[in-house]
Order: C-alpha cells, then sequence, then structure tokens
C-alpha cells in the first residue's frame, strides 16, 4: 500500500444553505475512527514548522477551517505533500507517519481530530529514532494466519491457495502451519509448493492433540492481529486485505473480536457489545467454534506461558480472557466459504460429551464467576439445546456419516438437559421446519394463482388460505383442487 493510499484526503459533505455553510464529521462515518480528541492550531507565523513528530498510538485528520496550511508526511520511504485550504476537505494520517505542518496563512484555523486522548510517551519526536522503530516494525507482519492442521492436503492446500491468490504483500502477513498429524506426503508437498514459494510461510509440528495445537499455533505468531484460520475454509477475494485494515484501525485499542462470519443471530454485520455476558449471549453455541477466533498479539503474549488450556475447547481460555470489558464486537462479515467435510475425520472425540457436557461446565463456572448472569446462561443453554438436537437428528436419527466418538450419548444428554427434552426439542423442529416449508410453498402457489395460473378454482385458493392460516399442512393444492370439484 503507497503512501498516498495510507493517508487519503477526506472530503466532507458540505449540507449549507443559504443561511451559511455547514460541515459535519461523525466519527467512524465520515473519518475511520471515533473522536477522542480534538485541538486546533491558529496564530501561527509563516515560518514556524509545526509537528515533527510521529505517533505510536495515534490516529489524526487534519482540517484547515479557515485559512490554509501545508503538511508534509513521510513514512521514512515516501514522501507527499498536501495542502490544506478547504473546510470541506481534510487528510487522514494514520499510526507511525511522521508529520511537519508548515507555511500557515495569517487566518489559519489547522483543527486536529484524534483517535486517543493525549499521552506524550506515544510521541516521537526524534527521526533517526523514528526511522529505527519503523524499521523495526516492517520486520513484523501485521497479520498473522494461524492454521492448526493435521495433514489433510484435500483441505488445506485449497485454504492456502485461497490465501495466496489474493497477491497481498508477503511482508504483511504471514501464514503459521501447526501441524499435528503424522502425512509425510503433506509436509513434502508443503514445503516444495508453498514453502519455497512464499517466505512468509512457516511450518511447526507439535505432539498436542486434537484442537490443543491451535493455542500453539497463537505462540508462534508474530502479528499484530492473530486470526485462526480452519483447514477447511476457502477465503474470499479480499478477505486477507480485510483483517489487516481492522488490524491497523483497532490494533491501539484492541477490543475482543470474533469475526462470525455471518451464522450468529446478528447475520451479517458488525456490532459492537457493552458487556462479556451480553457478547457471549449472541455468539451463544457458536463461541465453542474456534473459526471465528482472533487474538491481539499483546493478549496472547500475557499467555504465552499457559498451558493448562481446556482440552475441548482451548480457544474458550483464550477468547473469555478479557471478561471485565466494556467494548467487545462481533464482525458478521462473510470473510470465507467452507469446504465440505466429506468423509475425511475431522477428530475423534466425544461429540455429545463435548457439548451437552463439557461446554456447560464452561458456561456454569462463568455464572458461578459472575461474569455471566443468570438470565444470559439460561439463554445460551436454551440455544445449546437447539444445537443439541440437531447433532442427535443427523446422527442418531438419520444415522449420518459420523467421525464423532458417540459413546454415552444418552447419559451425556441427561446432566445438564434430558433425552426427553432434546428428543422433544428436535420433533418440535421438525414440525416447525415442515410448518415453514408449508408456509412458502402456500404463498408460492398462491402467487401463481392470483398470475392467472395453474387454472385453479376459488373455492381451492379459499381451502389453501384457510389451511395456511391454522397451519396445518394435510393435502397438496392439487388435492385440494379435486376434493373442491369432487
Amino acid at each position: 500500500m503507497t503512501l498516498k493510499e495510507r493517508c487519503p484526503i477526506l472530503h466532507f459533505s458540505d449540507l449549507g444553505d443559504e443561511r451559511g455553510k455547514l460541515v459535519v464529521i461523525e466519527g467512524s462515518e465520515a473519518i475511520p475512527f471515533d473522536i477522542k480528541r480534538v485541538f486546533y492550531i491558529y496564530d501561527s507565523d509563516e515560518t514556524v514548522i509545526r509537528g515533527q513528530h510521529a505517533n505510536r498510538e495515534s490516529e489524526f485528520v487534519l482540517i484547515n477551517v479557515a485559512g490554509k496550511s501545508k503538511i508534509r508526511i513521510t513514512d521514512g520511504k515516501e514522501e507527499m505533500l498536501v495542502e490544506l485550504d478547504k473546510p470541506m476537505t481534510g487528510v487522514y494520517i494514520p499510526k507511525m507517519i511522521w508529520k511537519d505542518m508548515y507555511e500557515f496563512s495569517p487566518d489559519s484555523v489547522l483543527l486536529v481530530l484524534a483517535s486517543t486522548h493525549y499521552d506524550g510517551n506515544e510521541y516521537i519526536r526524534d527521526y533517526n529514532q523514528y526511522l529505527s522503530e519503523i524499521s523495526d516494525l516492517s520486520l513484523k507482519p501485521v497479520l498473522s494466519l494461524c492454521m492448526p492442521t493435521n495433514g489433510v492436503p484435500e483441505w488445506a492446500f485449497p485454504s492456502l491457495e485461497s490465501i495466496y491468490a489474493q497477491g497481498i504483500d508477503e511482508n504483511i502477513f504471514e501464514v503459521v502451519i501447526m501441524d499435528n498429524g503424522n502425512n509425510h506426503e503433506f509436509r513434502q508437498r508443503l514445503s516444495e509448493t508453498y514453502e519455497s514459494a512464499h517466505s512468509n510461510l512457516h511450518y511447526y509440528h507439535t505432539d498436542k492433540p486434537l484442537f490443543l495445537s491451535e493455542p500453539e499455533s497463537y505462540k508462534k505468531a508474530r502479528g499484530k492481529l492473530i486470526k485462526f484460520v480452519n483447514h477447511r475454509n476457502i477465503m474470499k477475494e479480499g478477505s486477507i486485505q480485510y483483517f489487516i485494515d481492522y488490524a491497523e484501525r483497532y490494533g491501539h485499542e484492541r477490543p475482543v473480536t470474533y469475526f462470525s462470519n455471518g451464522v450468529t443471530r446478528q447475520g451479517f454485520g458488525k456490532r459492537e457489545y457493552s458487556s462479556f455476558g451480553s457478547f457471549l449471549e449472541e455468539l451463544g453455541y457458536f463461541s465453542t467454534w474456534s473459526g471465528g477466533m482472533s487474538i491481539w498479539k499483546t493478549d496472547m503474549d500475557t499467555m504465552r506461558s499457559y498451558e493448562d488450556f481446556n482440552f475441548l475447547f482451548p480457544h474458550t481460555d483464550i477468547l473469555f480472557s478479557r471478561r471485565k470489558d466494556d467494548r467487545y464486537i462481533i464482525d458478521g462479515s462473510h470473510l470465507w466459504d467452507e469446504l465440505p467435510q466429506g468423509q475425511k475425520p475431522k477428530g475423534n472425540y466425544n461429540l455429545f460429551y463435548a457439548f451437552a457436557v463439557e461446554f456447560l461446565h464452561i458456561l456454569l463456572q462463568l455464572l458461578r464467576d459472575g461474569d455471566l448472569s443468570t438470565e444470559e446462561f439460561l439463554s445460551i443453554k436454551r440455544q445449546n439445546l437447539n444445537f443439541l438436537s440437531s447433532l442427535y437428528e443427523m446422527y442418531i436419527v438419520r444415522k449420518e456419516y459420523c467421525c464423532y466418538d458417540l459413546t454415552d450419548y444418552e447419559k451425556n444428554l441427561e446432566i445438564f438437559y434430558s433425552k426427553k427434552e432434546v428428543v422433544m426439542n428436535y420433533k418440535k423442529g421438525a414440525v416447525r421446519n415442515m410448518i415453514t416449508l408449508f408456509r412458502n410453498r402456500t404463498v408460492s402457489r398462491i402467487s401463481k394463482i392470483l398470475m392467472g395460473g395453474g387454472g385453479y378454482t376459488s373455492e381451492a385458493i379459499i381451502c389453501v388460505l384457510i389451511e395456511f392460516e391454522n397451519l396445518q399442512p394435510s393435502y397438496s393444492l392439487n388435492e385440494y383442487d379435486e376434493r373442491c370439484c369432487a
């Protein structure tokens, strides 16, 4: 990304009328951050040079609301000159950019919007020191994509291809492969095809079983933002840049962030939560899904020596480590698709113990610690019941292909729930699905009738409407027609 792309000129709407001019600037909308501080510079002599510093944590937008001035911007490699002379125009300056302001006109008023409160320790006022620090930063990636795997080539290689096909500068991100399998063919092909071509790919082998390889991959990561990548994920075009931009935008605030890919109730939007409990209630049982995991490196560094991770859900120890914050984000952007599992083994663990027992134990401890309210606990427990019912339907009723251990599923369902409760919920779900299907078909058929298609009688339409109202799908539309015309 060029300096010009990193420091864009911003244009604000003039909402004035015959009474005068009006320019409105809203944080995180008109400018790319929330405004924490505002100051302005005026009555500066034309020969004075202001600024002459860089900021480790602060982002700025500079606007000459009166008069004009010049801004010299550099990242130590490129340099650009901006002349500000319109109150509807500003320039965005991200972190770690050196800036000088000079040639102020006599009537100049330079307004500065900042993303942080003032902290003198984050200012770099010596240019040589700035060059040294920016050089160190350039050696570290912004983003680490961590891919734990058991060495299934049919999954991992298409996933890697979807990452590198996006053509992102490989100095900005890295890929960490943490392999706990024993597939020598996978290791050889990875080395020949990807490691030899991409210096930002780092391979490690671990003896940690199942999901415990995940935190091991995080410990090896060097990026500012660490993002989990399932080895069955096909990353969508633009997704890697999205994560990089996210790391740059939120890196100084470091909010706990879960990338849900649109699977939670909030859908594909991005939403903030003011408490850990509300954040977890929205995630529900998806908090057991490591696919959306991310963590800031500074947070992971505090857990580097931590070894007592939950065997089945180690990522929850990381995701739940900051429970007292007042800002949590669920980003539902659609950033990847998932390869079908087929009949490849995902992991031989006891499925119903994991989700009917262990997950509820985790929630119960959060309740005891005061990090979940009773209402939030019960809400997540109800959501999890629906998930367990779907597992029961797939693997117990329909007997679909299953690589999981289903031993003692009845006993496991009796600890926090009951088998009867799960079966009843499954049956209710089946009825709801049938009603929804009937409703959709009925609406479609009525639409065709009203448009003159199908040749159905008016009595048939009435029967359909009555059936739709009562939600008792008993007959097809043709059967209704036959009965009405008999």
